[in-house]
Formats: structure tokens, sequence, C-alpha cells
């Protein structure tokens, strides 16, 4: 490891053939500034993450009552200006984990406003893809990506998702802790590119994750004025967009915006995360219980609506963009033979999306660059303006109780074997070094994977009914059974080396441990990323010299 006498940084080592990108990107420099950055807020993380545990022991006392309580309702008030970059949000492409280097240069050349460069669902934060996409983002930003447009003013925006606060980056220890993975992702992304971003006109612009409360954003405003103070940038510079992706944030939007106006782009749905938090909340309830979410969960679902309605209607009365969630359905890929051809496929994705367009969303995110043309065109037919900040939703019937109208229905078979399939190859890809996988036309990440472990868990605990079986519940045995056959059957299809074997195995037993628990595990990330056969495994991979 190497050390920064002055702030007491221990960084690990560098991953195999990255040396010199880890050289560029840990400098003395970087180090110093992520030591202090670090020092000066990780007690007011430790707080806040104490209370989410407060919170989590109330819901469990049943404490918690659903109520909207924002005190800055009543104030007049307004996020500041955006710059001209900001104010046409149409489209985005999420999901794109700069590690992917190819995929991220691609995206660089794309018809969109916006790239969600992510570190958060779209990447699995191994070592080599943590240093090998912070290398990419600071080679973009200064123009010597190898294969980018030449002109960096040309690219979309680059939209910095660093992790949320549940990820921790065991590589890096400041003080004696492990660094907290957002503050690690933001410092060095920060000092290498905040200042050109600046000059340029195009960012630091960030997406913020998995907030819970108002508390959490109003830290990060104070984490964003140090920073512009530090690197000499002017106040207000860095902006974000908050995702609405947790439960109990649904509640406090507007306090959520308020405290971070003077740094605020807008708010965004997320409909999985979201749903999973339900489960994570309230799962131990009945009348909490989540039917399958292919056959009964969409947005036209009053509690789903309702959260989309009352996030466009704040954002819009405070100038403030609001955007939805990423179509995930793509194109078939190479000799794939799908059930839809490529323009029924595109003909849904556009029927989806124009109910969001026309409740008022600012814009979305795509993850298929070969949809991006045709989507552009549903934009053009639907609105002429940059923005529809003019749309307010009405929501007069949207009341606090209706955010957890949970629709009715049971359990399909094909339902809940989508959900084991969805939890187990996500885990076998995290495993690879993979935060996203292809499955039936749809790209797979961490949210899907969220809601899909997360139902198998409260199916199991409610003994849910399965509608298209007579006299049929979900148990932990029905569940093991489909499980055994969903890996056999991968087993003669294309699991078929020692190596992907004994990786899909483990993924089995471990997807066994967390839909098995006790206690609902919180985030599925937080539990691979802190398991020891992860761990080891990247590091054996990439020969760092932790004993983990």
């Amino acid at each position: 490891m190497t050390k920064n006498n002055e702030r007491r940084v221990l960084i690990e080592s560098a991953p195999h053939r990255l040396e010199a990108a880890y050289k560029e990107i840990f400098t003395d420099g970087a180090l110093q500034f992520l030591g202090e950055l670090v020092s000066k807020f990780d007690p007011e993380i430790e707080e806040l993450l104490q209370n989410r545990c407060r919170r989590r022991l109330l819901l469990d006392e049943g404490k918690w009552k659903p109520r909207f309580q924002n005190d800055s309702e009543t104030l007049e008030w307004s996020i500041d200006k955006l710059p001209e970059r900001l104010r046409n949000r149409k489209l985005d492409l999420g999901d794109v984990s700069p590690a992917n280097t190819v995929h991220f240069v691609d995206c660089l050349y794309a018809n969109v406003q916006g790239i969600q460069v992510d570190f958060d669902d779209g990447h699995c934060p191994t070592w080599r893809n943590t240093v090998q996409g912070l290398f990419n983002v600071k080679r973009a930003v200064q123009g010597d990506l190898p294969g980018a447009p030449a002109d960096v003013q040309a690219y979309p925006i680059l939209m910095l998702r660093p992790r949320a606060l549940n990820m921790i980056e065991h590589h890096c220890i400041v003080d004696g802790k492990e660094v907290i993975g957002p503050l690690f992702d933001f410092a060095i992304l920060m000092y290498h590119n905040a200042r050109a971003m600046a000059s340029l006109g195009i960012g630091p612009f960030l997406y913020l994750s998995k907030i819970e409360d108002p508390a959490e954003t109003h830290l990060w405003n104070k984490i964003f004025t140090w920073t512009e103070h530090v690197l000499g940038l002017d106040k207000g510079t860095i902006k974000a967009c908050v995702l609405i992706e947790n439960i109990l944030g649904a509640f406090r939007m507007e306090d959520i915006l308020y405290s971070i106006r003077e740094h605020a782009i807008g708010l965004n749905c997320g409909i999985w995360d979201y749903c999973a938090s339900i489960v994570a909340k309230f799962g131990k309830d009945k009348e909490f219980l989540l039917p399958d979410r292919n056959k009964y969960v969409n947005m036209g679902q009053p509690f789903l609506r309702n959260y989309m309605r009352l996030l466009i209607n704040i954002c819009h009365r405070r100038g403030a963009l609001a955007t939805g969630g990423m179509a995930a359905k793509i194109l078939p890929i190479g000799k794939e033979k799908p059930l839809l051809t490529d323009e029924e496929i595109i003909e849904s994705v556009k029927l989806s999306k124009s109910v969001e367009i026309d409740a008022g969303v600012d814009g979305f995110m795509i993850y298929d660059l070969r949809m991006v043309d045709a989507i552009n065109d549903l934009w053009h037919r639907k609105s002429h303006s940059d923005n529809q900040l003019n749309i307010l939703p009405n929501i007069n019937q949207v009341t606090a109780e209706s955010l957890l109208q949970i629709p009715q229905g049971g359990v399909t078979l094909a339902g809940l074997g989508n959900n084991i399939t969805v939890a187990l190859l996500f885990i076998y890809h995290w495993l690879t070094g993979s935060g996203v996988f292809f499955l039936n036309g749809s790209v797979e990440d961490s949210a899907t994977a969220e809601i899909s472990r997360s139902q198998l868990w409260q199916w199991i605990r409610m003994g849910a009914t399965v509608e298209d079986a007579e006299n049929t519940v979900v148990t932990r045995k029905l569940v093991y059974q489909m499980m055994d056959k969903i890996v056999s059957t991968a087993y003669r299809a294309w699991c078929i080396t020692a190596p992907d074997r004994k990786r899909l195995l483990s993924s089995k037993f471990m997807l066994l441990d967390i839909i098995s628990s006790r206690n609902y595990i919180e985030y599925i990330t937080t539990h691979l990323n802190d398991s020891h056969k992860f761990r080891t495994l990247h590091n054996k991979n990439d020969g760092l010299t932790a004993k983990l």
C-alpha cells in the first residue's frame, strides 16, 4: 500500500496492468484532497447512517406513520437558475459504467443530452473496475480518451453518479477507517475533473442515489460548497439530480429539493429501487405484500402514478426538472431469435414512455443506443420546448396513504421464475465483475436485482399465493426447487466450463442466504460488496496485496 503521511491515507496497490492509470489517478494531490474531504465529513456521514438505523427501529416498532413532512412547503423559493446545458434533459443513456471502455466511448457519440456515468447501479465496484472507470472519466474530460470525439464540448453531458451511502470502498483507509464509497468516488472525480468541466461549461453534474432524508442532501450541499471553495470554483457550479428511489424520501421530496436548492437540477423517479424500498421498510406486514411485478406493477398503478405526479408537481413549482426512470428493453443482440421485431420493441418502449411524457416529465433514460433516434422522434412529436416546466399535475388526490396503496394480486409461476433468474444471474455477473447483464430482451442491473430478491424474500415470509397453481403458496422449498431447475438448465445451455459452474453454484448459495435471512438485508450490493467470496475472488484475480 502507498501512504500519504500527512492525512494518513492508505490505498491499495494497482490492479495488474493498470499501473500507469493508477499512478495518474492517485497522485499526492488527489490523495490529500480525498483525505481532507473524508476527515471533514466522515463524522456527519456516520451520524446519517445512525439516523437510518433509528428510522429502521421506528418502522419495526410500528411507530412510523405515512405523512408528508416538508417545512419548506409554505416558503417562497425556487432552485438556482440552471445552466444552459441543463435546461434540456430529455434523454440520458443509463447504467453506463465507465469501466466498460468500449461502451463508454460509443455513448460519447450518441445524440442524447446526457450519459449517466455510473459508479452505482450499473457498475460492479471491483478495484480494477473502479480504477479503470476513474481513469476513463479523467481521460474523457481531458479529451484524450482513445476513440472518443475530439471535441469534449460535443459530448453529451457526463452525469457522474457516485456510489450511494450504503457502499464502502474497501481498498482505501483514511484515519484508520475504510472510506465510505460515495466520498471516495466524489473526491477523486472532482479533484481531476471539476475545474476542467467548469471551464468548459459541462459540469460537474451528478446523480445522487438512494436518498432517504433531507439531512442527507443537506450534507451533500455542504460537501459541494466546501469542494467549490477548495477547488476555486464559483458557488453553485456543482449541480445534482437527486434520485427519489426510496419510499421514505418520497414523503420528504420538497425538503430534499430545498436542502440542495443552490446545487439542484431536479428529482428523478426510479420504479424498481422504489418498490424494493417499500418491501425493505414495510415488507414484514401483509398489507404491503407486493404482487408479481411483471403482471401487476407499472406506472399506471395509483401508488406509482401518484409518486410520479407528486414529484413532477414539486419540481416544476420550484423551477427544477423532473425525470423518469430507465427503459430497460433492448433490441436483439447477435443471433438472438426474439419474439418481437425491432419495430414492435421500440413501439412498446415509446408507449410506456409516452405515459411519462404526458404526465409532465422533462426527460428519462434508455440503455440501448440503437433506440436513440426513435426516442428522439417521440420527444419531437410530443414536446417542442426544452422542458415541460409549465406542466403542473393535479395532486389534490395524492395523499400520504396513496403512496402506499399496494396493488392487489398474487404470484405467478412465471413471475417467481423470473425473479429467481434475475437475482441469481445478477450475483453471478457481479462475481465476474459486471454490474449489468442481458436477459430476455432487457438490461438487468442492481435495481431489478433488488426488487427480484426482495419479492422472493417477502413471498416466502408471507406464504404468498401462487394464482396459476392450485393450492400452492410460495415456500423456501418451492424456491429452492425452481432454482435448482434454473441452474441445471444453465449447466446444459451456457454454463459449461468448470469455473463458470463454480461461480453459478456460489451465486445460488449466496442468493439462498439473502432470501432466507431472518431479517431483511437492506441492499443486495452492500451484502455482495462486503462478502468474503466477492472480495477474495477479485483480490486473487487482480494480484492485490491485501489479505482480505
